[in-house]
C-alpha cells in the first residue's frame, strides 16, 4: 500500500507538471491567474462546482485540488476546494441516508456490507483522517456514514475541519508547481508525502482507513 501512495504522488506530481507546462507557466504563471480572474465569478464556481459533484464525474479530487491551487493560489484554492469537499460529503452522506440500504444494495452489491460494517466501525475520527488524508478513500466513507449509524452533527463537524485541511495540502502543492525546484516546492512536496505516508505507517489505522480485502472477496457474488 505504502508503494501505492508513493506511486499516486508521483502521479499527480507528474500530471501537475504536464498541465503546468501545457498552460506555458514557466513564461508566465500570473498570467494565467490575471485570465481566470479576468472571468469574474465564473471560473471560481466552475471549479467549486468540479470538486462539489467530482464522484459523479469520475474526478479525482487530488488532481482537482491540485489544479486549484495552481489556478487559484495555495488559500483561494484551499477555501474553494475544502468547501466543495465540505458540501460533497454532507451531499454523499444525506443520498446514501436517505436512499436507503435497499436501493444502494442493488448498485453497490456485495461492497455494501463491507462498507457500512467498516464505517460502523471505525467512527467519525477515521472519516475525518481518510477525508484530511491527501489520497484517502474519503468518498466511501462518506457513503458508508449515511448507511451506518454515524450521527449527522459529528460527520458534519468532521469534514468541516478534515476537508480543508486536505483541500490545504494538495492546493499548497499545487502553487508551488510555478517554481519547481524553489524551496517553496520541496517543502510542500515532502509535507505532501509525510502526510500520505505517515499514517499508513500504523498498523491499526492502515486497517481502520482500508476496508479489509477478506470481507468483499468472501461476500456473495
Amino acid at each position: 500500500m505504502v508503494i501505492a501512495i508513493v506511486c499516486m504522488i508521483a502521479v499527480t506530481f507528474a500530471v501537475g507538471h504536464l498541465l503546468r507546462s501545457s498552460l506555458g507557466l514557466e513564461l508566465s504563471p500570473e498570467g494565467l491567474r490575471a485570465q481566470v480572474q479576468g472571468t469574474g465569478w465564473k471560473a471560481p464556481a466552475l471549479y467549486l462546482g468540479l470538486v462539489t459533484f467530482r464522484q459523479f464525474l469520475l474526478l479525482p479530487s487530488a488532481l482537482l485540488l491540485t489544479i486549484g491551487g495552481l489556478v487559484f493560489g495555495a488559500a483561494l484554492g484551499t477555501l474553494l476546494g475544502g468547501f466543495g469537499i465540505v458540501v460533497s460529503a454532507v451531499l454523499g452522506f444525506t443520498l446514501a441516508r436517505t436512499l436507503g440500504r435497499e436501493w444502494l444494495r442493488v448498485r453497490l452489491g456485495h461492497r455494501l456490507r463491507a462498507i457500512e460494517s467498516h464505517t460502523q466501525r471505525v467512527g467519525p475520527l477515521v472519516i475525518g483522517v481518510a477525508t484530511a488524508h491527501p489520497f484517502g478513500p474519503m468518498t466511501a466513507f462518506h457513503w458508508g456514514a449515511g448507511l451506518a449509524s454515524v450521527a449527522w452533527l459529528p460527520f458534519v463537524l468532521v469534514v468541516l475541519v478534515a476537508g480543508p485541511a486536505r483541500a490545504f495540502l494538495l492546493s499548497s502543492f499545487g502553487a508551488s508547481l510555478e517554481e519547481p525546484q524553489s524551496p517553496r516546492f520541496w517543502a510542500t512536496t515532502l509535507g505532501l508525502a509525510a502526510a500520505a505516508l505517515l499514517p499508513l505507517a500504523h498498523p491499526r489505522l492502515r486497517r481502520w482507513l482500508l476496508p479489509p480485502r477478506a470481507q468483499t472477496d468472501q461476500a456473495p457474488q
